[in-house]
């Protein structure tokens, strides 16, 4: 696990892009804080710093060469061990026990065709100094980030915007529809960056950059989520699969443990770590406020399987201490709530472990989200005759007020799934949206292959989020807060294997939308019923009580007190003020504005 960063293609001398590229990975000493290295040569420099994972000794050390080719590699392969077996048969030797060097004899020997081959989470960059050529690749659901931008007479990467800045801040631009879309989701999504300047590489793809010419390709995708179909899993298969995937990623020569929430997917992973091992170490945060703590459940299940548990409780002002160091480990506007306890646990686990497992991706390939029942709901509603239409309205005043707004926009948005989908999923709604920042098209966002995958709303709405919320919201959380202390978390179920069985079982899925019954079928073999059969909490904080009482000071300075040129700060002193009085329920939109302002303080103004 490693941050890295470079420069291709760059007008300089090689000493100049050296210096460049150093700057740039010392940026990134949080993501490897064990080891650091430098390559470089005509027209190209690669620089790293490393979180020593597996093969800790220097043996390990980036950027690795291999006859005409350099790399860095950020991330892990786990089933390098069978790749390294398949290579020592076409005559290759190693001298390390790293998968980056695996990694590299792959890309030597089969090309780009190599990536398809990896079944674990990276970003790389790889030179060819004879052909004068370079690689750049994410993995398939992009869990490592990859920023790329043509700046400074090159191309430049790294692992972090942050790096960039460091090096090509001056020439950094916000750009409007980025911020659109960071209003309307919380995060900003691929290929997009903040800044007009610099893109994100989506995930599961690779570019090309000519070393000379400065010529880069367009994405090329190497892999895409399976189509449904084919027989549903038992839960005896899902447990099976699962376990396996933990194994791979059980491979480390530094301590292990697992994030445990109590929830179905974080417990089946610490159940496939506890038949795979005896000393499991699990991690937890709680809430004194018991609408947002799941920590009774959490030790509930870590006291039924045995494991080592380790649990912290946060009292909402310690939490709240925690808001300004958010805009250090996120370099780009990031509005999800859920970063603070995921970089509280994080801090948390790296006391004690180097790496930890996560349950993330099961909500999207297994169906766990609220809104895919209410997607299927809405879509009665509209089929249905008029009085049963209103009986539905009128059933949504049991619901919160925010939550309320969010399924009326979406009952209007317009005819089409893909317009319902935009509204469900949308923290700003475009109502709001066209007064924050007048002349954005905020209803023009592309989703190009809604209407083309999947039988049912519900199927369409998991495939869209495995391909947008997971990669840009829900990994991209995981690994800064992770990657802020140095700690390597990793997910088994987006291995290869567990999405094959996902999609495969779409169907189970669709006909209980919202309920993961696979997931939960199978933690039934490993857990008890009252563990297991409980309502789903999110890993949330009560952000909008928070803006009415102790964060009201930072509200009141950076986002009352301010004049925004992105913005109009009108609307959004309306929005605000609504909120802080009571007459509207507006808590994530204001701390979306308060995190845009604190991002601006901690990167543009420093």
């Amino acid at each position: 696990m490693c941050g890295i960063a470079g420069i291709l293609a760059g007008s300089r001398d090689t000493n100049a892009l050296r210096a460049d590229a150093v700057a740039m990975a010392a940026c990134l000493e949080h993501r490897g804080p064990d080891d650091a290295g430098v390559a470089a040569g005509p027209g190209w420099a690669l620089a790293m710093r490393r979180l020593a994972v597996q093969d800790t000794s220097a043996a390990g050390h980036q950027p690795m060469r291999l006859n005409d080719l350099s790399l860095v590699f950020n991330g892990e392969v786990y089933n390098f061990p069978e790749l390294r077996e398949e290579l020592m048969r076409h005559g290759y030797r190693f001298r390390s026990r790293s998968d980056t060097e695996v990694v590299l004899a792959a890309l030597e020997h089969w090309g780009t065709a190599a990536l398809g081959r990896f079944n674990g989470m990276f970003a790389l960059a790889l030179v060819d100094a004879r052909r004068r050529t370079a690689l750049l690749a994410r993995d398939r659901f992009g869990k490592k980030p990859l920023f790329v931008a043509s700046l400074r007479g090159g191309v430049l990467f790294a692992s972090e915007l942050k790096s960039l800045l460091r090096v090509a801040r001056a020439e950094l631009t916000v750009c409007p529809g980025a911020l659109a879309e960071y209003f309307r989701f919380q995060y900003v999504p691929a290929p997009r960056s903040i800044f007009r300047e610099v893109s994100k590489l989506p995930p599961a793809s690779f570019i090309e950059v000519d070393l000379d010419s400065g010529a880069v390709s367009e994405p090329v995708e190497f892999w895409t989520l399976p189509a449904a179909g084919g027989s549903p899993a038992s839960p005896e298969e899902v447990i099976e699969v699962v376990r396996a995937a933990v194994r791979r990623r059980l491979v480390a020569d530094v301590p292990v443990g697992a994030f445990l929430s109590g929830g179905t997917d974080s417990s089946l992973v610490v159940a496939g770590m506890c038949a795979a091992e005896a000393d499991v170490r699990t991690f937890s945060i709680g809430f004194s406020d018991p609408r947002f703590d799941e920590s009774r459940y959490a030790k509930g299940v870590a006291a039924h399987l045995g494991t080592r548990h380790t649990h912290q409780q946060l009292e909402w002002r310690e939490a709240m201490a925690l808001v300004p160091a958010l805009a250090t480990s996120y370099d780009e506007p990031f509005a999800d709530s859920s970063a603070l306890p995921t970089l509280a646990v994080s801090r948390l686990a790296r006391e004690h472990v180097t790496v930890a497992l996560s349950g993330d991706g099961g909500d999207e390939l297994f169906g766990g989200y609220p809104r895919y029942r209410t997607a299927r709901m809405l879509r009665l509603g509209a089929l249905t005759p008029r009085p049963l239409s209103a009986l539905l309205r009128r059933r949504l005043h049991t619901v919160g007020a925010s939550r309320r707004a969010r399924l009326l926009g979406a009952m209007t948005a317009g005819s089409g799934e893909a317009a319902m989908y935009r509204e469900l999923v949308s923290v700003w709604r475009s109502d709001d949206l066209a007064r924050l920042m007048p002349g954005i098209d905020h209803r023009a966002v592309d989703w190009p292959a809604f209407a083309r995958i999947g039988a049912g709303p519900a199927e369409r709405m998991m495939r869209c989020d495995a391909r947008t919320y997971l990669v840009d919201d829900i990994l991209q959380k995981v690994d800064r807060a992770s990657m802020s202390v140095s700690l390597e978390a990793r997910s088994p179920l987006l291995d290869p294997d567990v999405v094959a069985l996902a999609m495969r079982s779409v169907r189970v899925a669709e006909r209980r939308p919202g309920a993961k019954p696979l997931l939960r079928e199978a933690l039934r073999r490993e857990l008890p019923a009252e563990l297991v059969d409980r309502p789903k909490m999110g890993f949330g904080v009560p952000v909008g009580e928070w803006m009415r009482d102790g964060l009201r000071p930072l509200v009141d300075d950076l986002v009352l007190g301010r004049t925004a040129t992105e913005y109009d700060s009108a609307a959004a002193r309306t929005v605000v003020e609504d909120h802080l009085s009571g007459r509207r329920d507006a808590g994530h939109q204001v701390w979306a504005l308060l995190a845009l302002e604190l991002w601006r303080d901690r990167w543009l103004t420093c």
